[in-house]
């Protein structure tokens, strides 16, 4: 069986990569398809002709089973209509991420209706957390919640001690967040945490780059004791940094209430990495659980410099995997798929 896994920029998404690589691991023919991006520099126009050229190229790809990441699912609008076998991996309310951004009703509608056809006539539906299971109950099909864990591999992967090359004393905490620099996933909230932390101990690590650069760059000049800034990491050296800090920060900003419950530890990756080496963590602005804190926006420092001090109990972080948390569900699934 030819199994083709497609996500519009696969190469860039960790889940593409782990799912293509489990079930050519179970013994299937597979191949990792992403969506070419022609050198154009109107937004629009790019995403127009790259979209086109995208439904087209997947849809012939002659595949027995496509596993498709839903966003964006225009597509995938001819698998449907050509009648091809595919699993729907719903990762994000599509629909509803339009309208945040573009804030224009013929975008969402367009975006919800196909959403909505592309969801009907899938052979099976996977989604990242229980919260996007929640929102198609009304098509009466069986859901699997294949959650977004991190590869325990990642672990091996720590061949340098950060805090050597630092000089980084082992009694000074090191708070770290790691992920794209902008507004919806926290970067104003991280002058906040560098405001409430002592001049010296401890100190706060940012990992990654983005449109948001600017905030960052002033913290470093403002806080240049205990903020640093390593720009883009490679995502292979990231656990060397994640194995010398001891509380990891999701401090994610202006999400509205109705989407908060798609974001928890089961769809955000970075949490169950921080989770995979040990650090416990602070959150904001997502859904609550029992595995991380969630603390208000508007005090999100505070908290942070409370859980530094050993003032606020945080929950103990669990080990959750891909290979012992996912693999059995991938299995599940294609068993299921086979069935029908």
């Amino acid at each position: 069986m030819k199994i083709v896994v497609a996500s519009i920029e696969a190469w860039r998404h960790p889940r593409a990569i782990k799912i293509a690589r489990t079930l050519k691991g179970l013994g299937f023919d597979v191949e990792l398809w992403a969506a070419s991006k022609p050198n154009i520099s109107n937004r629009y126009l790019r995403a127009v002709i790259r979209y086109a050229k995208a439904i087209f190229s997947v849809a012939f790809k002659g595949a027995d089973l496509y596993w498709i990441e839903n966003v964006p699912d225009i597509i995938y609008i001819l698998l449907p209509l050509f009648r091809k076998k595919y699993i729907y991996d719903r990762r994000s309310p599509w629909a509803l991420q339009v309208q945040m951004e573009f804030k224009n009703k013929l975008f969402y509608w367009i975006a919800d209706a196909t959403e909505r056809f592309v969801l009907k006539h899938s052979n099976l539906i996977v989604c990242v957390s229980k919260g996007l299971a929640e929102d198609i109950k009304y098509l009466g099909k069986k859901v699997f919640i294949l959650p977004n864990y991190p590869d325990e591999t990642l672990l091996s992967l720590v061949n340098r001690d950060m805090r050597k090359e630092l000089g980084v004393p082992s009694d000074r905490k090191v708070v770290i967040f790691v992920g794209k620099l902008s507004k919806i996933e926290g970067a104003p909230l991280l002058r906040d945490v560098a405001e409430n932390l002592p001049i010296k101990n401890p100190a706060l690590w940012i990992l990654r780059d983005a449109p948001s650069r600017n905030i960052v760059q002033k913290l470093v000049r403002d806080y240049p004791e205990h903020v640093k800034w390593f720009g883009w990491v490679d995502h292979k050296e990231v656990p060397n940094y994640l194995a010398a800090a001891d509380i990891g920060i999701v401090p994610r900003f202006g999400i509205p209430e109705k989407f908060k419950k798609y974001y928890t530890h089961e769809g955000i990756h970075k949490i169950t990495e921080y989770f995979l080496f040990g650090l416990p963590v602070v959150a904001s602005g997502i859904a609550p659980s029992k595995y991380y804190f969630v603390a208000p926006e508007d005090k999100f420092g505070e908290y942070v410099r409370k859980a530094v001090r050993g003032e606020l109990k945080l929950p103990d972080p669990p080990k959750l995997t891909w290979q012992k948390d996912c693999v059995p569900i991938i299995k599940q699934v294609i068993k299921e798929i086979v069935r029908k």
